[in-house]
Formats: C-alpha cells, structure tokens, sequence
C-alpha cells in the first residue's frame, strides 16, 4: 500500500522555487506600489484644483486653493479668499510616501476668480503653475499637473511622452519643461 503526501525532499524543492520567484518580483512590485502611489497623489491634487475652480465659477467668488507639500501630513484645502476652509483632503489616503514640489518652487497657492480664470492672489505671491508629485521609490516615473488659465484648466501629464520625442500624444505635457 502506497502512502500519499509530499516528501521533504519536494517540499524544499516548492520552496526553493516559490522563494526564487518572489526575490524576482519584489523590485517590481516596489515599483508598482511607488507609481501607484504618485496616480492618487496626482488626483488627489487635480480633484482639489477642479473643486475650487468650479467653486469659483459655481458661487461667482473669487476661492483658492492652498497645498500643504508635507509628505504624509500635507493635503489641501479649498476656501474663499480669507474665509474658512470649505473643502479638505489629506496625502495619507493613498498617496503618503510621494513629494509634492511646486512652480514657481515657494508658491503654495492658486486664486480662481468668478469667471474661472487664474486670479491674484491675496497674498500677493505668484500663483502655483506647475505640481510635480514623485516618488523616492527606484524606477518610478513622476507626473505633473499643469494649471492653465483658459480652456485647458487642470491636466495631469506625463513628462515622459515630452522626452521620448512624443509630445503630441494627449499624455505628454503641455508646456515641457
């Protein structure tokens, strides 16, 4: 009568193999996780900007939008200009491990008038152009948002299509870089 199982010997053999395969996708899966992170960072950002342009539009007053760059701490907030904050969102939901770099790089804020165009700001400081959100993570590749005044309003691109000689492709940036 024959005994049924595996012996030791198969055993570490599965091992072995199921061990080998995981220390080959570990980097990649790294890098999965570290671009998945910059997407919601990006939305998370484009939705923000979004909000308080169609706030704007939608009440008739002028409304800002203030990013917090803090890494897992940061967010942003939407609010009429000197009022109390009206909409919040925080990086920690999704996006805790990614940079949040600004252009012009002290600019924190973006006024949109009544009308939807790009507003002064009440600080006087220049308004926010560009956010670049990246990751420390090895072979990730970062995104940008791009704030226009006019019809193209906020778009998340992608400066890689711009280096690759493709900037007519609809992910490549407009103003590269």
């Amino acid at each position: 009568m024959r005994t049924r199982g595996f012996t030791l010997i198969e055993l570490m053999i599965a091992l072995a193999i199921a061990g080998i395969l995981l220390m080959l996708a570990l980097p990649h899966y790294a890098t999965w996780l570290g671009d998945s992170q910059i997407r919601a960072g990006a939305q998370i950002v484009a939705d923000g900007l979004r909000l308080a342009h169609g706030e704007a539009i939608k009440k008739n007053r002028q409304t800002e939008f203030v990013l917090d760059p803090t890494t897992k701490d940061g967010g942003w907030t939407v609010q009429p200009v000197g009022g109390p904050g009206e909409h919040v969102a925080v990086f920690a939901e999704g996006a805790d491990k990614v940079t949040f770099t600004t252009t012009p790089g002290a600019a924190r804020t973006v006024s949109f008038t009544g009308l939807g165009q790009i507003g002064v700001n009440a600080d006087a400081t220049a308004p926010i152009t560009r956010v670049v959100i990246a990751s420390p993570v090895a072979n990730t590749r970062p995104l940008w948002i791009e704030i226009e005044a006019g019809r193209t309003g906020v778009k998340i691109c992608d400066p890689y299509w711009n280096a690759i000689g493709q900037s007519n492709d609809p992910k490549a940036c407009p103003r590269y870089p």
